[in-house]
């Protein structure tokens, strides 16, 4: 009863409770791991980008569905063998493990296909995101911490361009 108990408190402490997926301290483990990468893996990092405008016009509960909605894309496109977590906020980060650019860049258009496909369907919370990656190479010695650094900074670049995209 007691092992039932722990394991019960150890998945509510690694899950974020409104999507489901891996939480902010689940996500810092995993950046914890302080080994070298030996395959090639890669770290997306994703930011939606029309958060704040839904919770300023239509409420905060719109704003969590928005969040779920897309934590469900996230999930319904990325292999079920890698990793899809909660940064926080509307920050989300993806590991796809034994991977390459090829790969990761299939799977970025297939989830802006699918995105796409969601947003015309009458969606009156259209799901938009700025998005950064970074993939290991064999030669130089990273850690997953290293390359979600990489990620970021490329998804802050793509917000930026986002941003004055929106401005013009």
């Amino acid at each position: 009863k007691m092992a039932m108990k722990n394991k019960l408190l150890e998945h509510r402490a690694y899950t974020d409770a409104h999507t489901g997926l891996p939480n902010k301290s689940a996500c810092k483990e995993l950046l914890g791991n302080k080994e070298i990468i030996s395959e090639p893996t890669a770290c997306i990092m994703f930011d939606l980008n029309n958060l704040k405008t839904v919770n300023d016009t239509m409420g905060h509960s719109a704003g969590d569905q928005l969040i779920l909605n897309f934590a469900k894309l996230l999930r319904s496109v990325i292999p079920e063998k890698d990793f899809v977590g909660r940064y926080g906020g509307d920050e989300f980060m993806v590991v796809i493990y034994n991977t390459s650019k090829t790969e990761i860049e299939d799977i970025l258009k297939q989830l802006s296909r699918e995105k796409d496909r969601l947003n015309s369907s009458g969606n009156n919370m259209p799901i938009d995101y700025a998005c950064g990656w970074a993939i290991s190479d064999a030669d130089s010695e990273c850690t997953i911490q290293m390359l979600l650094d990489k990620a970021d900074y490329y998804m802050y670049e793509n917000k930026q361009a986002y941003k004055k995209s929106k401005k013009s």
